[in-house]
């Protein structure tokens, strides 16, 4: 969470700069996502759903908000590698406490860890 708003956190890597985010419903139909496109935009660490980091373009905009019960899923493109998608519910990110990160962990599963564990990771797998 980001000022109380949910947000993507991306550890940065030689390996991968993310060109296209992309947010999107799970098993829904018909599906929605909120899709960004890098085009003179610098790299991110973190982006706040729903609104433009500078220099980014919008795509697909069909998700407009976060509804309970729903559940989603989270990725980030580079030009050469992809980042692993991450599902996820509004009630787990909102449950976060300060710090603390969701996080890949086999097929659909994901865990809680706190950003600095996720970050060290990141910098492992690079």
């Amino acid at each position: 969470m980001v000022d109380g708003q949910p947000a993507l956190v991306m550890a940065e890597c030689a390996e991968f700069t993310a060109d296209r985010i992309s947010v999107y419903t799970v098993d829904v139909t018909p599906a929605q996502s909120w899709t960004i496109d890098r085009s003179d935009g610098g790299e991110v660490t973190s982006v706040t759903f729903f609104e433009l980091p500078a220099g980014w373009t919008p795509d697909e905009q069909t998700l407009t908000a976060f509804a309970p019960g729903t559940e989603y899923s989270v990725a980030a493109y580079g030009d050469r590698h992809n980042a692993v998608p991450v599902h996820f519910t509004l009630a787990e990110v909102t449950g976060l406490g300060p710090d603390r990160v969701l996080v890949h962990e086999g097929q659909t599963q994901r865990k809680a860890v706190t950003e600095t564990a996720f970050r060290d990771r990141a910098k492992k797998a690079c």
